[in-house]
């Protein structure tokens, strides 16, 4: 009896273990063979023949993390071959799996514009639907746009039922302008609400123009303008004007209604009128100093006051102009760069007691804005100044913990590492681009797509994350775009991750460092990649408003005379030849410059006669004033931008 249940007892432990193994190789059988059949069927897709990669696509097992997507492009396939009713049931079998991935929401979007089509009832439900599970998507708000056609198509007996069906329709035509100004349906939502030929209100008429406006239709945008009221719009009716190149006309907008400034009009509305106004005379400095002598004492009056103090005010009369202003507004958008200014004044001018006190006030009311690692960066030089140099140790180590990818934590770690130069860093080891996560998303789904570079549905499964976003243009050789679109995620996070983020790398890639490291003469290639980055983010074709071209943006006189001058093999590509000769200029005016760097990066922007001229009218007794008294705002950023580039880079590889 005994060894009966020892018997049974092995069995049962047998089974248990069969059973798991067998489990076990089952689903790493179907993952397997899910990835090898996805990529075949991708492959087929992309050839346009969707009945075949139709039949691919479905050989993708069950058990495979790949099935949803799977079934997503099956369905896509179906429409392809107009079988609607075919994509209607893959996409119901994902939108029933009650899954939280976002192949979700997408797939009823779908599934209900297709329902849609076919007249079906149950389109209006899954559009509801979509509304109130995934309020804040674009398929929300692209949902009340076909909920509002569906109301207008309805059949009704009655016509209170036809006027209830109407209203509805208006709400939602109206709720998607709102949402979406400049969205794919905003023209086709007003067509909708102009066929109602219901009565509009001034808020109504608004709504429209602005749609209007935001689609480039300028002259609709002023009809509908015209019958709102002034008070209500006048910011709208001088873009209007600003954009129908009627400068006169939006400057006499502005010129009335600035002053009245009623309420309900918008700050940044009133912010993008006074742009209009400035760049519509011949020289900024007319438009700001017109705007500034109306005495404006409303909204928008605190940028003009800092337009004014940053563009026209020179010499000494710049902290007091900033003086005033940060006294006048206090908490305006605007006061942290006021009080700023006003800091590193009184840090030129070596009075270190006021500005230490300034700078205490700025990092307690400003705790994390634009100008915070400045102010951080120089409340531990004036440490120093003070030989109070454990606080000044401080404060260098909180720039390069807080703002690891600004200037001025490359200035910092300058000061606490001397030893290790100015110029630190002198090659890279380069990594590719990858997909910028590690951890999984979607349970892989998203990570397993990236793999199988099927782009277009990451793409639009992540709209939302501006890094796949910059990854799959990065993939698609948009370099540009990519790295504007990661810079620009970047900026919102704070803190920043480590430099070992993958996310970095999308901002700061190697692109053409290869070709840089070659033609880098004795130059230090990542200062050559730096100002190739931040000439033309790496675009072979840019051209600037004043005729600069290629990736290193030369002048076509300064390229033809370089070319002359330097033995440049002719076998060269065009990004090349660009490169060699952005080298050799740039080899010339440091060796006119003291082989200093930090020179000829400012020539290599401001020219080298200024930088020259800059010798003798700037005094400064190290790098740091020297970069902070640049007279030319363009130079003075561009500077700190290349040496921020730089840092990154080497950080980063």
């Amino acid at each position: 009896m005994r060894s009966r249940k020892k018997f049974d007892l092995y069995f049962v432990v047998f089974l248990l273990i069969f059973t798991v193994g067998y489990f076990v190789y089952n689903r790493t059988s179907s993952e397997s063979r899910g990835v090898t059949h996805y990529f075949e069927a991708l492959k087929i897709y992309k050839s346009g023949d969707f009945e075949k990669a139709y039949t691919e696509f479905g050989k993708v097992p069950s058990a495979s993390g790949l099935k949803q997507a799977a079934l997503f492009r099956q369905a896509r396939c179906a429409t392809n071959l107009d079988k609607k009713e075919l994509a209607i049931k893959k996409y119901k079998r994902i939108y029933r799996s009650n899954s939280k991935s976002s192949i979700v929401p997408i797939s009823e979007y779908n599934m209900a514009y297709l329902m849609f089509e076919a007249n079906d009832r149950e389109a209006e439900k899954h559009y509801k639907r979509i509304i109130k599970k995934y309020p804040q998507s674009d398929y929300a708000t692209a949902s009340e746009y076909y909920l509002g056609l569906i109301e207008i198509n309805k059949k009704h007996k009655y016509q209170r039922f036809k006027d209830k069906s109407k209203e509805k329709a208006l709400i939602h035509f109206k709720t998607y302008l709102e949402k979406s100004p400049e969205g794919r349906f905003a023209i086709n939502s007003i067509n909708e609400i102009v066929k109602l030929d219901t009565t509009l209100n001034n808020l109504d008429n608004l709504l429209i123009a602005k749609g209007y406006y935001a689609n480039g239709e300028y002259e609709k945008a002023r009809k509908f303008l015209n019958k709102t009221t002034l008070a209500e719009s006048w910011t709208d009716f001088a873009k209007v004007e600003y954009k129908l190149g009627n400068k006169q006309k939006g400057n006499e907008y502005t010129e009335t209604w600035i002053v009245k400034n009623p309420s309900g009009v918008e700050q940044k509305d009133i912010f993008d009128v006074i742009d209009f106004y400035v760049s519509a005379y011949p020289s900024r400095k007319d438009g700001i100093s017109k705007l500034n002598s109306l005495n404006l004492k409303s909204n928008g009056a605190d940028y003009v006051s800092y337009l004014y103090c940053n563009e026209v005010v020179t010499g000494k009369a710049k902290e007091g102009c900033y003086r005033t202003l940060y006294e006048k507004y206090p908490n305006g958008k605007f006061s942290a760069e006021a009080l700023y200014n006003v800091f590193i004044t009184k840090y030129l001018q070596k009075k270190y007691y006021d500005a230490q006190r300034i700078g205490l006030l700025h990092l307690e009311k400003f705790p994390n804005v634009k100008s915070s690692p400045a102010v951080t960066y120089y409340m531990a030089k004036i440490a120093t100044k003070l030989k109070h140099y454990e606080s000044a140790d401080n404060y260098f180590k909180k720039v390069v913990a807080n703002y690891p990818d600004s200037y001025y934590a490359f200035r910092a770690n300058y000061n606490l590492f001397k030893e290790d130069g100015f110029l630190p860093y002198l090659e890279l080891n380069p990594k590719p681009v990858v997909f910028p996560y590690r951890k999984s998303l979607d349970k892989n789904l998203v990570v397993k797509l990236a793999d199988l570079k099927d782009y277009d549905l990451v793409e639009e499964l992540c709209k939302n994350d501006k890094f796949i976003q910059s990854w799959v243009a990065y993939e698609k050789g948009n370099y540009t775009i990519s790295a504007v679109l990661a810079r620009n995620a970047m900026d919102d996070i704070y803190p920043k991750p480590k430099f070992n983020d993958l996310r970095w790398r999308l901002i700061y890639p190697l692109h053409y460092y290869e070709m840089v490291d070659k033609l880098k003469g004795n130059n230090n290639p990542i200062i050559l990649q730096s100002i190739l980055k931040e000439e033309s983010h790496f675009n072979p074709y840019a051209k600037s408003s004043v005729g600069a071209e290629g990736l290193m943006q030369l002048m076509p006189a300064t390229y033809n005379e370089v070319l002359a001058k330097q033995n440049i093999p002719s076998g060269l590509n065009i990004e090349a030849k660009n490169i060699a000769a952005g080298s050799l200029y740039y080899s010339g005016l440091k060796k006119a410059l003291g082989n200093k760097d930090l020179y000829a990066i400012s020539a290599y922007n401001g020219g080298i006669g200024s930088v020259m001229g800059w010798f003798s009218n700037i005094i400064y007794n190290d790098t740091d004033e020297f970069v902070e008294q640049i007279p030319y705002p363009e130079t003075k950023n561009y500077v700190k931008k290349v040496l921020r580039t730089y840092w990154m880079y080497g950080n980063i590889y």
